[in-house]
């Protein structure tokens, strides 16, 4: 395998690590506080940071906030969004 391909070559996705999180959206701080205890209702656990920064680079228009899960739950949560708030959950810089 040269160094090209090692840099740039496909590589085969990493399995859920059970003690990293990972971001599961990013959404307006009203919606997130709702979507959280929804969260936690369906008993997926899970966290929220407020985002200070969105408004620094006109990211968002309010203020924002990222819902954080451990990565084996992260699909789950993430269908879960889908669900509440009818759309697939954005994640920032997409």
């Amino acid at each position: 395998m040269g160094l090209f391909n090692w840099i740039f070559g496909k590589h085969e996705p990493r399995p859920p690590d059970p003690e990293r999180s990972a971001e599961a959206a990013w959404l307006p701080l009203w919606l997130c506080q709702l979507v959280l205890h929804e969260l936690w209702e369906r008993d997926i656990p899970a966290v929220m940071s407020e985002d200070h920064t969105s408004h620094m680079r006109f990211g968002a228009r309010e203020p924002m906030a990222r819902i954080y899960v451990m990565e084996p739950r992260l699909a789950e949560a993430e269908a879960a969004i889908e669900e509440i708030t009818g759309h697939p959950p954005a994640h920032q810089g997409m």
